[in-house]
């Protein structure tokens, strides 16, 4: 029998089964069209690149700039910019770790030094060869004495950005009360000061003030840099020039035989610059270009009362400008070259240039005047533009700037010289506290303060003394160039011959290597087979298959730990017995063995890194515990007001190490305006401010008095949690005994905290060897393109060692030799303390 399908139910189906071709037909569709717009957004991709351009700032304001610079540049060439910034304090660490993943940005903006140290190894494009045409327009723009640091031989990496220059700020009308011009030449500007100092006055010198790599402003008027390459193309060291070390003897008398206000103080100069009180007045001072925009706004009524001058030129050398600032460089990997080379070429042209200048002057209290590097800038053509009335009050620093911009003459780079320039550096720091302990010495002897010794140097009262001071300075100088610069040539020519044999093959091999397989890629192989090993046997093995949710659970911190923990250390390992440049591939690591190891043991930086290491911990471990032991003893005895002196006490512990060192950088800082100096000067315990963090001698002293109270907290906390837990009946024996408070403290509260002593001494001696960020910050170097621990470096621990060695020098397999001997050590003295700690438990 045949069923039959009624009608109604067949007119149901017919329509179901229309519905159903229509919504596929709809789907169909839909499909297409999706597939049609994925096609047509591709196209559209292609047609408009976009390119990663990092910038290096510490304004967020020149992040929004540069955003609307690229939506300019995108109207006009259909080239999209994703902009992205990054902090002065760690750019060189990222731009390291993402040339390591080969994922670096296309255009990047780095310190003056970025060019070097990336391109010398062929992390950046070499603009003159791959894009000749518009590189020699670009080129064309500048002066040619700024692009030599940008070069190495013909290869050019690099092309200016944002430019700061010295310039010297005076009143007029102090000038005038005192019948003084604006100094033109060195003899001008010491006589300037001197008579300045004879009234009463001080002077001020900012930044690049007692830096190495700023020595070419008083050497460069000789043509005598520090290091440059001779006729047969070897390094050279040409310190034990006589003129050289003239040049450097006027720096050192600059920055340290004059009753200075401070250090590094930033727009607080302005409020000195303002004032019409000797005590504090300082009518002349040396700084950076910016902050004449910053005296308008913070003292209009100097209007019309002050002036800018270029630096003075050396009396018989040619003018010369010293220059800092930014650059931008391509990147070799990046895949979009051409569309980076038009947004540089954008950058550097007169509209994008003319809307920088203008942009950053009109931000209100963070305005501040932009140095373009574009010689177009300040020719007669473009006066329009400085005519404009947001622009008009820049009208002098211009022209002083336009009289300045043709000297402004740069070297290029030697490999070596950063190690190098390290030994003149700590001798500069060295002088540096010669010259303030001779001061001092001469100050003691005439019996009166610094500022009133200056004085009568200044008006000729102490003109023999001046004099002798003078030739001591110079004879001394003499002796300890003698002594470094031999060892500063053998760095330097190692350093050449290491990099012509090491590098020079790589650098062309780069492709090659960079598809070869590295260490990496075998330690994530081996602990992922390791890994697929573990689950493997617990599926495979019924008693561990029981027990699967348990494994699953501490799967995930053993993933996190093998990532981020397990690999690294196998691959710093590995490192540690290669020679290593971190801006390329890790297949170009070379094994050496144990070179880097011999090396660190005899190099003698280990030997005086490892003692100034253990200084910190036998001050910062005993005198830390000493007082929190007290501390903890009185908070947990029924006292006053409790509950503030805790919150008082454990404060630092939710407080930023990096916030804490910035008070304290505020506490000690040189001159009456740090806090401390201010005290004792106040409460009449010192006759002139002590140099806390400018001196060798004070600097770790420093850096121990914020370790030891920002670790008070957290062992208060542990050996108040220990107290808390001996039964109150040990102390109520005692006292009916007649202990005294003492005596209960020493007899019952310290025996009863022996594992809370034992837990404390391993943290605290472990976190003694990996000190860094105080350091680091206290140094006043976070925002700077290299760092410095310390003058002289006399804060220069294990870790500081291992990031010079690492990201300054760029030694990557030293670094992780240093870092392995740091850890041994560490396993060394802490199985020395467990195994005092099981013995005293023994034999009680």
């Amino acid at each position: 029998m045949i069923n039959r399908i009624p009608h109604d139910q067949k007119k149901s189906h017919q329509r179901q089964m229309n519905s159903t071709i229509d919504s596929s037909i709809f789907s169909f569709t839909s499909l297409k069209r999706v597939l049609l717009g994925l096609v047509l957004l591709s196209l559209s991709a292609v047609g408009s690149a976009q390119i990663r351009f990092w910038a290096v700032t510490s304004s967020l304001r020149d992040v929004e700039m540069y955003r609307k610079l690229a939506e300019g540049f995108t109207a006009k060439t259909g080239i999209r910019v994703e902009v992205t910034p990054l902090a002065w304090g760690n750019f060189q660490t990222k731009y390291f770790t993402s040339m390591a993943a080969g994922l670096p940005p296309d255009v990047g903006v780095t310190n003056l030094g970025g060019p070097f140290d990336y391109g010398s190894v062929g992390g950046l494009v070499d603009l003159r060869g791959e894009f000749p045409e518009e590189t020699k327009r670009i080129e064309s723009r500048f002066h040619p004495g700024m692009l030599e640091m940008f070069s190495q031989g013909n290869k050019l990496y690099g092309i200016p950005s944002d430019i700061s220059t010295l310039v010297l700020y005076y009143r007029t009308d102090v000038f005038e009360r005192l019948g003084l011009k604006p100094p033109k030449t060195w003899s001008e500007l010491n006589e300037t000061i001197a008579k300045l100092e004879a009234n009463g006055y001080r002077y001020y010198f900012g930044w690049v003030a007692g830096a190495q790599w700023a020595l070419n402003l008083y050497t460069m008027p000789f043509d005598l840099p520090g290091f440059r390459r001779g006729a047969d193309g070897k390094p050279e060291v040409l310190w034990n020039d006589p003129q050289y070390q003239r040049g450097v003897a006027e720096a050192l008398q600059l920055w340290h035989l004059h009753d200075s206000p401070g250090k590094d103080l930033g727009n607080r100069i302005v409020g000195m610059f303002r004032s019409n009180d000797k005590d504090t007045a300082v009518p002349m001072f040396i700084d950076l270009h910016n902050l004449g925009g910053q005296i308008r706004q913070l003292a209009p009524e100097l209007n019309g009362k002050w002036d800018i001058a270029p630096w003075p030129k050396a009396d018989d050398g040619k003018a010369f400008h010293v220059m800092g600032g930014t650059t931008y460089v391509i990147f070799r990997q990046s895949r979009h070259k051409k569309e980076a080379i038009a947004w540089l070429d954008y950058l550097n042209s007169m509209e994008a240039q003319r809307f920088m200048v203008r942009n950053r002057e009109s931000r209100g209290d963070e305005s501040t005047f932009s140095i373009s590097p574009l010689k177009e800038m300040y020719a007669p053509a473009n006066d329009a533009f400085w005519q404009e009335p947001e622009m008009r009050a820049d009208l002098p620093l211009k022209n002083v700037l336009a009289e300045m911009l043709p000297n402004f003459r740069t070297v290029q780079t030697i490999p070596g010289s950063v190690e190098a320039g390290r030994l003149e550096s700590n001798l500069l720091d060295q002088m540096g506290t010669y010259l303030r302990d001779q001061m001092d010495a001469l100050g003691q002897r005439y019996n009166v303060s610094r500022s009133e010794l200056v004085k009568r140097l200044g008006n000729g009262t102490l003109r023999t003394e001046r004099e002798k001071l003078e030739r001591l300075l110079r004879a001394k100088l003499k002796n300890e160039y003698a002594k470094i610069q031999p060892q500063a040539l053998k760095i330097m020519r190692e350093s050449a011959s290491k990099y012509e044999e090491r590098y020079g093959d790589v650098v062309k091999r780069l492709p090659e290597y960079e598809r070869q397989r590295n260490v990496l890629d075998a330690v994530k192989l081996l602990m992922g087979g390791l890994l697929a090993l573990a689950v493997v046997a617990v599926i495979a093995r019924p008693r561990l298959r029981r027990h699967w949710v348990s494994y699953l659970f501490v799967s995930v911190p053993i993933l996190l730990a093998v990532v981020f923990v397990f690999v690294p250390a196998l691959t710093a390992l590995y490192l540690s017995f290669t020679d290593y440049h971190p801006v390329l591939p890790l297949s170009t690591a070379k094994w050496v063995g144990g070179e880097n190891y011999s090396a660190a043991v005899h190099s003698g930086d280990l030997a005086a890194t490892v003692g100034r290491t253990l200084r910190y911990a036998v001050y910062t471990l005993p005198v830390g515990i000493l007082l929190a032991l007290i501390f903890a003893y009185l908070l947990n005895g029924k006292l006053r007001g409790e509950k503030f002196w805790r919150f008082l006490f454990f404060s630092p512990l939710v407080t930023s190490v990096v916030s804490i060192a910035l008070i304290f950088t505020q506490l000690f800082l040189g001159g009456k305006q740090g806090w401390l100096n201010a005290l004792l000067l106040w409460a009449g315990a010192i006759r002139d401010p002590i140099p806390f963090l400018t001196s060798e001698h004070s600097f770790m002293n420093c850096v121990i008095v914020l370790a030891i109270w920002h670790g008070l907290a957290f062992t208060i906390l542990v050996f108040l949690a220990g107290l808390q837990q001996i039964p109150a009946s040990l102390f109520e024996a005692a006292t009916m005994d007649g202990a005294n408070p003492l005596r209960r403290f020493w007899n019952v509260a310290v025996p009863g905290l022996r594992p809370q002593l034992f837990f404390i001494t391993v943290l605290g001696l472990i976190g003694a060897f990996q000190v860094f960020e105080t350091i680091y910050i206290l140094a006043g170097k976070s925002g700077d393109a290299g760092a410095r621990f310390g003058p002289n470096d006399s804060a220069l621990t294990m870790v500081p060692l291992i990031y010079h060695s690492g990201f300054e020098t760029f030694e990557m397999g030293k670094s992780a030799a240093y870092a392995y001997i740091l850890f041994v050590m560490i396993l060394i003295l802490t199985g020395i303390q467990f195994a005092v700690y099981r013995r005293k438990e023994a034999t009680e």
